[in-house]
């Protein structure tokens, strides 16, 4: 076979190897692409959980807590339990349940408030629904539903505060007290005050002491 002809076809199949290759990167880019958008995507979405949980100061009573676990801000949230909560007596029951509907919770923000004692929660499970925009103006809502069983915190106990912040605040509330007392004549203060002729006194029993060890060591040495 001609020498032109076999280079012809060598250049011929070299191009279209090369098409074929140029062709399956343009699709694998494609598709790298596709799914690197569709990754960043779903991270950057919020996510709205509601719980309840035990307040902080009381393990007795319980608050509910609404959180934006995810990476976006959620807007114009709805909330939702069944069976429906209830107020505590502290909250009266003419008083509408906190923190069913927010306008908007940054990433990572939550918000809380005191709900209930603990009463018969513990044997209740709720179904909550929680939904959300993901822009002030969109059309659909995003939707999570779980179970929440509050028999999880039963038999549940602490030592001490579980928060560092209630502790401080409990320790100067203690010293706010204690100083109340002080301050009103209930309680009197005895301070030992160390002055000037103490001082002096203590330096020559110093010095007292000083040479007579002096002494002893003197007495010690051998005589020449």
């Amino acid at each position: 076979m001609d020498q032109n002809i076999l280079a012809a076809f060598g250049t011929l199949f070299g191009t279209i190897a090369t098409a074929i290759a140029t062709i399956a990167l343009w699709r694998a880019t494609r598709v790298l692409a596709v799914e690197t958008k569709r990754m960043a995507d779903a991270s950057a979405q919020p996510q709205v959980v509601a719980t309840i949980v035990p307040n902080l100061w009381s393990t007795i009573h319980l608050d509910i807590n609404v959180e934006n676990t995810g990476n976006a801000t959620a807007f114009d949230i709805e909330l939702s339990f069944n069976p429906p909560l209830v107020n505590g007596e502290a909250r009266g029951d003419n008083m509408p349940i906190p923190l069913q509907r927010i306008s908007l919770l940054k990433p990572g923000q939550s918000l809380n408030s005191y709900l209930s004692g603990v009463g018969d929660y513990l044997e209740k499970n709720f179904e909550v629904t929680a939904s959300w925009k993901i822009s002030p103006n969109a059309v659909e809502r995003e939707t999570l539903s779980f179970w929440l069983n509050m028999a999880d915190y039963k038999g549940v106990s602490y030592l001490g505060s579980r928060d560092p912040s209630v502790q401080i605040a409990e320790q100067l509330k203690n010293l706010r007290e204690d100083w109340k007392s002080v301050a009103s004549g209930f309680r009197k203060v005895k301070a030992d005050v160390f002055t000037s002729a103490d001082r002096k006194r203590e330096d020559a029993m110093l010095q007292e002491r000083f040479d007579r060890e002096k002494e002893r060591r003197e007495n010690q040495l051998p005589k020449k």
